[in-house]
């Protein structure tokens, strides 16, 4: 409804107009504050223009949502007792005949009430920053130090003057957080090229004058992004239209730019006149941003990336082998050291190095790259070469574990690559096929400059770019360190990553040549799918999949078994069956190959497989005996060329069952589904109270642990454990010997500090009776068709769940109503309520009776389909090949309104009219990198069912729904999601439960969400844990002197029969402190975030296996996190085995009495060197390790029983 608003104050602005209505709308006469389901109504105020634009004609309307409201409001304005006052001035309303557009009482309807305030302050930002500032030059290049110098200098590799021209323009643009410079000049040129600075790229910035212009330095911490348009584009007056992709992503200005872009990146501007640098500096606080300092940096032209030098380099690098070519190249492409460095002061010391050192040069180096990364800025390059080589060469490198392989990494981006490793990754089926040549094969990701998966701006196209970058190089290939690399496939994670394999082509003694079209070759028939090329790839991926192998098993003892249920919604969809016996072996093998202690779980009742050419799931059937397995169809995604004999490779065994949590879109789906906002938060704080003991007590720290799976690679709950053994305790139990550590209070206080993030920014919270588990099939229906009698199947609309932890004596049975659903949570009808059986009855054959940490699912049911649907394709199109499902026992979370599943129906797969081929592979992951919107919709659809008050039932909700589903399944069909046409956010702000996802979130941004989302962010507040500090350990003390030293002494002399040992016995002990130190120290540089020289993660992160830093994508954090955990894995690992005892890692005797002694004797040993280096950087951790195998052989000696 539209009023028109009459004798409003001249001075008064649209804001103020806004405020007064406002304490009208939201007093206790138009809105109830205690009715959680009702919103302070939303309105719009515009005001007509005085003459030449300055202040209001005295007149303008107000826009309602609803006629209701608008009647209300004027004959609540009629009583005498009431009135719109603004400045003492009575305004006056009136019935307007005119009607609002409809869009705009949509909106208002459905999106919530801001205050005032932030539209207000923004817009006066907005006024401050629409400045404009004329730049005579562009200078990319590098900072440089010469040796002696106190302060670096800028060396400019490539310049863009408009000096005579004034044709360069900077500008701020608060919405999108950066600085743009335009390059173009209207009336000469038909490009224009900008710069684009984003705010959280900006180091540093320098202001000073050289010759007396003045110039701004940029130190940067990645490539600004570069794009070029049109200046005297076609336009069509439409601005929806106009303002479009009408941008294009580039590599480069020009070809004499691109030759120096991969390696100079640093900015400098000159400004035309000496104001404009004033106000510039003025205008960086008011946008926000730190306030340049004020210094004098010398610039000159070193000319340090010519044509010539870089060729020299080129020329050298390819005398080196391998290992320490790559890591010259990470040098040069990461921006570490400039040509000069590398040819006049390093060339001999590294060609040195690699002569006198050729098995360990390349991880010498490696660690170089590091220590370079975090020196004194005093320190030059070659000093802190010397100090590296001096610590490193006679280092053994790290021993993996079996289906591991140390991985070398590239990065391409826009303008550079950026290399990394080798680290440790799990390895695949077609690496196993090459031991030794493991280093041939390279993982690369495509990404933005900041490392992060490429997101355009609306105004951006980033096609080209894409096809010419990206589609470049996965066609052909690229060159690194003497070696050429070629495309050859992609597992289906990696390709969510946006990550594909290259390899190296060599000679191997038994295949000849290998190359990548002969790898490919080799994987199987793909006959079926040859012309699909989303399909086709899908299928070789499934050879490239992260498993562990297990055991192999002959042509007669697999078969294939009839599929149950109707297509599209088969019942046992990538889902089969194994005999006991075969379980157990695989099991055995697991655990043979493992790191010791890694596999106490519970006998799985299910694995996850990878085999000749199926996937999916294989459960335990009992009635099958001796070594057989059961495929069906739909697990079969292509022939295999040799059938004889294959192995059976694990993607994942189930040993024990998943915690259920709470996260964002199913909080907001259950709220929409009737559950209270009260329920969500009594379960928040019953979780915080956990967090909050958890240094109350040694066993409430290990329970929050182990239900958070951190510390994990260290051991630390087993290590918590121990320490109760032997009597220790928290300082607020009795009876106890207290644990008086700072490290191991920072541990908690980092582990506490990390679960509440979860728990405020992703809504991360663990459910009561409620677990995820991977779904399997009832095989009743089967048992039946094979003619058994008197058996037991599960109806529609029942499940079978049985839980056991490894700790719990007896197993748990789901019994009653339960929700279920899959993550990602979308459609309303998502998630489903059904009946969990309990026990199965006892006088009947049942497939399930004996399956531990599963849930299964009816082979029975349509669910309001007209034939037969199986229950997972209700649960947001899921299938049984390996899908982890959320089983809700917990009653106040169970919802009380019905929602019909989605439909969820396939968009067709894309198909040629001839063979694909590797061409049409990469034509698809190209589009796949360019289209891959799966994040962006989920984000936006959460977005919108804040904002409307229809919630996940807004129309533009479902269609979110829809298209969420079309982008899960994209990667198999290959057919895209139309970005442009999937629905937009109703308003610009967000909820406030967004800030986590900002690294510098301002005010102006968000509004406050009532919705159950922003209640629980706003009901938990978080105090950042303090970073350890250089001189936070406490005053030497003598040795053995620690509390929990004191409490091993008896143990300890018991069985050594000594306690304290002589200073010079700590040698040996000293080496393996170094190796370690070193190892930790590059942990802690390449798995951070940030490549800015003083980002790195500190010991505690690293022990309790987290990344504490923010970022605006999850998955990479998630990835950075994963490889920071396996790294660290690996090398606790390796030092356990060399404290413990001397034998190779997958022997399997078991160490003898003397072994043992003499690894509690290594290991106290290396406790002592721990303490008494407590100050040096990775002594803590290391003395956890110590720590760890003390209480491990402690216990395998007989010293004590774990409780």
């Amino acid at each position: 409804m539209e009023i028109e608003l009459k004798e409003v104050h001249f001075e008064a602005n649209e804001w103020d107009v806004k405020r007064a209505i406002g304490r009208i709308l939201h007093g206790g006469d138009f809105y109830n504050a205690s009715d959680p389901r009702e919103r302070p109504t939303n309105f719009k105020v515009i005001l007509n223009p005085g003459r030449g634009g300055v202040q209001n004609n005295g007149s303008g309307k107000l826009i309602l949502p609803t006629r209701k409201v608008g009647d209300k409001l004027l004959r609540w304005l009629r009583h005498p007792d009431h009135a719109l006052l603004l400045n003492d001035k009575k305004m006056r309303l009136f019935r307007s005949e005119q009607k609002p557009a409809h869009w705009l009482k949509t909106t208002l309807e459905k999106t919530p009430y801001l205050p005032p305030e932030i539209e207000e302050t923004k817009e006066t930002i907005l006024r401050k920053l629409d400045v404009a500032f004329h730049v005579d030059k562009v200078q990319f290049g590098v900072f440089f130090r010469t040796p002696g110098a106190t302060s670096r200098s800028f060396s400019s590799e490539f310049e863009v003057s408009y000096s005579d021209r004034s044709a360069g323009i900077l500008t701020f643009e608060y919405e999108r957080k950066l600085i743009r410079i335009m390059l173009g000049e209207t009336m000469r040129d038909s490009v224009a090229h900008s710069v684009a600075l984003t705010f959280a790229n900006i180091r540093k910035m320098a202001v000073g004058f050289d010759f007396g212009h003045p110039a701004v330095c940029f130190e940067l911490l990645t490539p600004p992004m570069l794009e070029r348009e049109h200046i005297n584009r076609e336009v069509t007056g439409d601005p929806k239209k106009d303002n479009k992709r009408f941008r294009q992503r580039i590599e480069a200005i020009n070809e004499v730019h691109a030759l120096i872009a991969p390696y100079a990146h640093q900015l400098r501007i000159i400004l035309h006149e000496e104001v404009d640098m004033e106000n510039f500096v003025k205008l960086c606080s008011v946008a926000g941003l730190q306030r340049p300092i004020r210094v004098a940096v010398e610039a000159s032209c070193r000319g340090f990336f010519t044509a010539k030098r870089l060729n020299a380099i080129q020329r050298w690098i390819r005398t080196f082998d391998w290992p320490v070519a790559f890591q010259i190249e990470t040098l040069l492409h990461n921006g570490l050291l400039n040509t000069e460095d590398l040819l006049e002061h390093l060339q001999k010391p590294i060609a040195e190095l690699a002569r006198a050192h050729p098995s360990t040069a390349g991880d010498v180096l490696r660690h170089f790259t590091e220590a370079i990364r975090i020196k004194d800025p005093s320190e030059t390059p070659f000093t802190c070469f010397n100090r590296v080589v001096l610590g490193q060469v006679d280092l053994e490198p790290l021993q993996n574990f079996y289906g591991n392989f140390a991985c070398y990494h590239v990065t391409f981006t826009p303008t550079r690559m950026v290399l990394e490793g080798p680290y440790v990754i799990q390895s695949n089926r077609v690496i196993r096929r090459y031991v030794g040549y493991e280093d041939h094969f390279i993982r690369v990701d495509f990404r933005d400059e900041d490392r992060l998966q490429y997101r355009w701006a609306k105004e951006v196209d980033g096609t080209s770019l894409l096809k010419d970058r990206v589609g470049g190089i996965l066609r052909n290939g690229f060159d690194l360190a003497g070696r050429h690399f070629e495309f050859l496939a992609y597992s289906t994670s990696a390709l969510r990553e946006h990550a594909v394999w290259f390899m190296n082509p060599f000679k191997h003694p038994k295949e000849g040549w290998v190359t990548a079209q002969g790898i490919r070759d080799s994987l199987g028939d793909f006959s079926g799918v040859i012309k699909q090329p989303s399909k086709y790839a899908a299928r070789m991926a499934q050879a490239f999949t992260a498993t562990d192998p297990s055991v192999s098993i002959t042509r007669d003892q697999w078969e294939l078994m009839p599929e149950l249920g109707e297509a599209p919604y088969l019942y046992t969809d990538g889902v089969g069956t194994i005999s006991p016996e075969l379980g157990d072996k695989i099991w055995e093998a697991l655990c043979a190959a493992a790191p010791e202690g890694q596999r106490r779980g519970v006998r799985p009742s299910a694995y996850q497989i990878r085999f000749l050419g199926f996937k999916g799931m294989v459960a335990v059937d009992e009635q099958l005996k001796g070594i057989r397995m059961r495929l069906r169809p739909s697990m079969n995604k292509f022939t295999s060329r040799d059938e004889a004999e294959a192995k059976i490779e694990i993607a994942r065994s189930f040993d024990y069952p998943g915690t259920c949590y709470l996260n964002r879109p199913l909080v907001t789906v259950l709220e929409d589904r009737g559950v209270e906002k009260e329920a969500f938060l009594k379960l928040q704080e019953r979780t915080k109270a956990e967090i909050y003991t958890a240094t109350d007590t040694i066993l409430q720290a290990i329970n929050v642990l182990k239900a958070n799976s951190l510390g994990n690679s260290f051991k630390l709950s087993f290590i918590f454990q121990g320490l109760k053994t032997i009597g220790m305790g928290m300082p607020h139990e009795r009876h106890v010997q207290v644990l008086e550590d700072p490290f191991f209070d920072r541990l908690l206080q980092y582990a506490q500090n990390y679960i509440l993030r979860g728990i405020k920014h992703d809504a991360r919270i663990p459910i009561p009776d409620s677990y995820l588990l991977v779904g399997v099939a009832d095989e009743g229906p089967a048992y039946e068709a094979e003619g058994y009698k008197n058996v037991y199947t599960l109806p529609e609309g029942h499940i079978f769940a049985c839980v056991q932890h490894p700790d719990d004596p007896e197993p748990t049975y789901l019994r009653g109503s339960v929700a279920i659903t899959r993550s990602p949570t979308i459609h309303p009808g998502d998630v489903q309520q059904v009946t969990a059986i309990g026990k199965p009855p006892d006088d009947q054959l049942c497939f399930f009776r004996n399956l531990k940490n599963v849930v299964v699912l009816p082979s029975a049911g349509s669910y309001g389909h007209t034939g037969p649907r199986s229950l997972a394709s209700c649960l947001g199109g899921g299938d049984l090949d390996g899908d982890l499902y959320q089983v809700i026992k917990y009653s106040p979370l169970l919802p009380t309104e019905h929602a019909t599943a989605g439909s969820y129906e396939s968009a067709g797969t894309r198909t040629l009219d001839r063979d694909s081929t590797v061409d049409d592979i990469i034509d698809f992951i190209v589009e796949y990198i360019d289209s891959d919107v799966l994040g962006l919709l989920s984000d936006r659809h959460l977005t919108i069912a804040d904002q409307s008050k229809e919630g996940t039932s807004d129309r533009d909700c479902i269609e979110l729904a829809r298209l969420c589903s079309q982008a899960v399944d994209y990667p198999k069909n290959g057919v895209p999601v139309d970005k442009a046409a999937a629905p937009r956010t109703l308003i610009s702000y967000r909820p406030d439960w967004k800030q986590a996802e900002d690294d510098d979130p301002r005010p102006t941004d968000y509004y406050e969400s009532n919705r159950a989302l922003g209640e629980l962010f706003r009901n938990i507040s978080i105090t950042e844990p303090k970073r350890p500090g250089r001189n936070q350990n406490p005053a030497h003390s003598p040795p053995l002197a620690d509390s929990i030293s004191k409490a091993l002494k008896p143990y300890i002399e018991a069985q050594l029969h000594t306690f304290h040992h002589k200073d010079d016995q700590f040698e040996k002990t000293k080496a393996l402190f170094y190796r370690y130190v070193d190892e930790l120290r590059y942990i802690c540089i390449t798995h951070a975030l940030s490549d800015a020289p003083e980002v790195r993660l500190v010991e505690e992160e690293v022990v309790i296996g987290v990344i504490m830093a923010k970022c605006s994508q999850h998955r990479w954090r998630s990835d950075r996190q994963y490889r920071m955990r396996l790294h660290s894995s690996t090398l606790v690992g390796d030092i356990s085995r060399k404290l413990r005892f001397a034998r190779p890692a997958r022997s399997e005797e078991e160490p003898s009495r003397a072994q043992l002694l003499e690894g509690l004797s290594r290991a106290w040993l290396a406790w002592d060197f721990s303490t008494r280096n407590a100050e040096f950087f990775g002594a803590k951790s290391f003395g956890l390790i110590a720590l760890g195998v003390i209480l491990n052989t402690l216990k395998d000696l007989g010293g004590f029983d774990l409780v």
